[in-house]
């Protein structure tokens, strides 16, 4: 090893040592008992029952502070950080025990004399088939401490060793010192149950008792849920929550989509919805269609959704031991969309299909979150590629009436150092991904459009992976067809109105990016189909007019004369333009409070709510059409929610429709983003060069690369040179033209 690798190690391995004392000395200046957390962690999650009028926000915040950063987040904090998270969750132990101390359903058992003094009076009873033993155990006085026993009553003959025999549920308890032990129990039986517990404590002794169960018997549910628009079953998304411990619980034909999502992110279980409101609090499974199921006694609270435009529902109903049951649900709309010529899509959802099933599935979430149009996304980076597809183009469309699955790619997407951003292409006929070539997004551009597919950008509601830096190569070319400007319940438009003001035409989008998102169509893009007859062509042809808004909400119409989104409107004087535009929510659940009118960045007009009774925001003005210009509307709902079209474009003839005094600055701004990508590229080239590039191909490929992509980047100067040409010739025409105005 040489002396410099030698002493990259030795730095290396001190930075560790320094991190790993200070995580220590954190723990050592405040210590908390081992296990509390994942005992309190279980109680607050599955057996609140065991109390009686706590106060469960405290308890709930107690939690928190208990658990403290998690680990990713505890990795970027200094040591001080850490000191006081530290504190804080040693500060929350202590407040914890008089929490447990006072559950009325405890356990309480001595040890004295090597013999257990039971404090059982008759049976424990639990809840249902989940349920819980808190013991508090005295062994003298001592330390504290805390274990949890997961315990699934379906093994076959008890837990025994490795889960087989009829062996005791055994632990190990402080001696001396308290012990707190929480058993919990799943998949209990209805009826009367015996468990042998055995309590084991220095230096090799043990004590046994048996603990008396009683369970109610389940009763049987049947849910079917109908949509309003047919009078059938149909898919949704469901809430199944038992109020008696608060947790949740797995329609009998919930789907689970781990398998088919690459085992990333949120792997199993039901998915999150990042969606504005209380609803965002639950997790949901996608239900195909009724179901049927036993379940174990008590009030149950049901959450249905179908996407934003249906009004989603709440229910409540009681369930008694050995009862039958059956609901019927009807959802029903609040707006339909497709009346209007207006069609959802998600630009971005990662999803394997490679059976039918695989289809079938993911039809199900669709149709569930009522998206017309999903393009399933094969991902691919500089290595491999992800989120697999039987194949693309027509013949491996997914077709349900009116809802369409079409394959579609994320590649290249490069992030890090070198990053460059993520681009999506759509309705394509083959995957266009070359290693050889991976930094060339133009190339990936051409060969899409050549097989009728649109190409844009991920992620450019934040500039993630500065998408930034291959917009203002590619973009100034007209290489782009869209860039998502909604994501993650966010919308950011800074990116998307540097590029509109210099006279670039972009389309509004929006994608969820599952699985690293929530739900399907939790964020969508409307494109506008109008009278002709919808189907995927149709949608992605009004996709590549610029015919779209994006939202997570609010519902928005906007015209200017009779121009729609994405349109031209030709001007060869000035002339008073008619702007209106509308924005409407679901009535019962979130209202519109501001609609904006944006011009080249700024808010012109503008309405607001002036009371709860206000269902509607409307503007209707006239405008000068002065020397041109991009015009968008934006709405804002009351629950955090966001709508933004696409901009109409006034353009008057020899003039760009740009903000034309803010030329220089934003041209500037382009320019230091292709002074980054070739500061980058020439040092990737010198590494590769260098030979220092061998164990890191994204370098490697960049520096194999350089030349093409040094090429493009003068080519974009050039546009932009060339802009700066055009803004000086603008100048004594706009000149005239204000003069003529007078």
């Amino acid at each position: 090893m040489s002396k410099i690798n030698k002493s990259i190690v030795l730095v290396v391995g001190i930075w560790i040592l320094h991190s790993w004392s200070a995580t220590v000395n954190a723990q050592e200046d405040f210590k908390i008992s081992a296990g509390l957390k994942e005992l309190a962690g279980e109680l607050n999650g599955r057996h609140r029952y065991l109390f009686q009028e706590v106060d469960w926000a405290e308890f709930d915040e107690l939690c928190r502070q208990l658990i403290g950063p998690q680990l990713r987040r505890r990795r970027r904090l200094s040591q001080a950080q850490r000191q006081e998270a530290a504190r804080r969750s040693a500060e929350a132990a202590e407040k914890l025990l008089p929490f447990l101390e006072k559950c009325p359903r405890v356990i309480r058992l001595s040890l004295i004399d090597d013999q257990i003094t039971e404090q059982i009076d008759g049976p424990v009873k639990v809840p249902g088939d989940v349920g819980a033993l808190l013991f508090r155990i005295q062994a003298g006085e001592g330390e504290t401490r805390y274990t949890t026993v997961f315990y699934d009553m379906s093994l076959a003959n008890g837990p025994g060793e490795g889960g087989r025999g009829s062996g005791a549920i055994g632990f190990k308890i402080a001696s001396p010192g308290v012990t707190w032990v929480l058993v919990s129990m799943t998949n209990v039986p209805g009826g009367p149950t015996s468990l042998l517990v055995e309590f084991q404590y220095p230096p090799d002794k043990s004590v046994s008792m048996p603990v008396d169960i009683l369970a109610p018997a389940k009763g049987r549910t049947k849910i079917s849920i109908l949509s309003a628009d047919t009078g059938q079953p149909v898919p949704a998304m469901v809430n199944l929550r038992w109020k008696v411990n608060g947790a949740d619980r797995r329609p009998s034909n919930g789907i689970d989509f781990g398998s088919q999502i690459d085992m990333r992110e949120r792997r199993y279980g039901p998915r999150p919805a990042r969606i504005p409101g209380r609803l965002a609090e639950y997790n949901y499974w996608c239900v195909p269609g009724p179901f049927d199921m036993m379940l174990p006694p008590g009030d149950w609270e049901i959450v249905i959704r179908r996407g934003v435009e249906h009004t989603p529902l709440i229910d409540t109903f009681s369930l008694a031991a050995e009862d039958s049951i059956e609901r019927i649900y009807t959802v029903t709309r609040w707006i339909d969309m497709r009346k209007l010529g207006w069609y959802s899509g998600d630009d971005h959802v990662h999803c394997k299909i490679m059976s039918d099933q695989d289809a079938r599935r993911l039809m199900a979430w669709v149709r569930a979150e009522d998206v017309h149009v999903v393009n399933t996304l094969k991902v691919g980076d500089v290595y491999r590629t992800f989120f697999p597809q039987r194949g693309f183009g027509k013949a491996y469309r997914v077709i349900d009436g009116d809802y369409v699955i079409v394959p579609g790619q994320e590649c290249p997407r490069i992030g890090k150092r070198y990053a460059i951003g993520h681009t999506i292409s759509l309705n394509i006929q083959s995957m266009v991904r070359d290693p050889g070539r991976y930094y060339l997004y133009d190339w990936v551009a051409d060969t899409v459009h050549a097989q009728g597919g649109l190409f844009g950008y991920a992620h450019g509601q934040t500039n993630q992976y500065f998408v930034s830096r291959d917009m203002s190569i590619n973009i100034p070319k007209q290489k782009a067809d869209f860039l998502e400007i909604l994501q993650f319940g966010q919308l950011g438009t800074d990116l998307y109105y540097d590029f509109l003001n210099m006279g670039f035409k972009v389309t509004a989008s929006a994608g969820t990016d599952v699985p690293w998102g929530g739900t399907v169509g939790e964020v969508r893009v409307y494109a506008y189909v109008g009278d002709k007859t919808f189907s995927a062509d149709a949608w992605f042809d009004a996709v590549k007019q610029g015919r779209t808004f994006v939202s997570n909400g609010p519902m928005i119409t906007f015209q200017v004369d009779e121009a729609l989104p994405g349109d031209e409107i030709l001007i060869d004087r000035n002339r008073q333009l008619r702007v209106r535009a509308s924005a409407v929510g679901d009535p019962e659940n979130m209202l519109p409070i501001k609609l904006e009118i944006i011009r080249h960045g700024q808010v012109i007009r503008s309405a607001e709510t002036k009371g709860a009774q206000q269902k509607e925001l409307s503007v209707d003005f006239e405008l000068n059409a002065d020397h041109g210009f991009w015009i968008a509307a934006r709405a804002e709902g009351g629950d955090g929610s966001y709508a933004h079209t696409t901009p109409v474009y006034v353009i008057r003839r020899g003039l760009r429709f740009w903000k034309y005094d803010g030329v220089d600055q934003l041209i500037t701004a382009r320019l230091a983003e292709l002074a980054k990508v070739e500061e980058l590229t020439r040092e990737a080239m010198q590494l590769t060069a260098d030979g220092r590039a061998a164990m890191d191909l994204m370098v490697k490929r960049l520096g194999l690369q350089g030349s093409a992509m040094l090429k493009n980047v003068e080519e974009a100067k050039q546009i932009y040179q060339k802009l700066k040409q055009t803004a000086e010739h603008e100048k004594s025409l706009r000149a005239e033209y204000q003069s003529s105005m007078k």
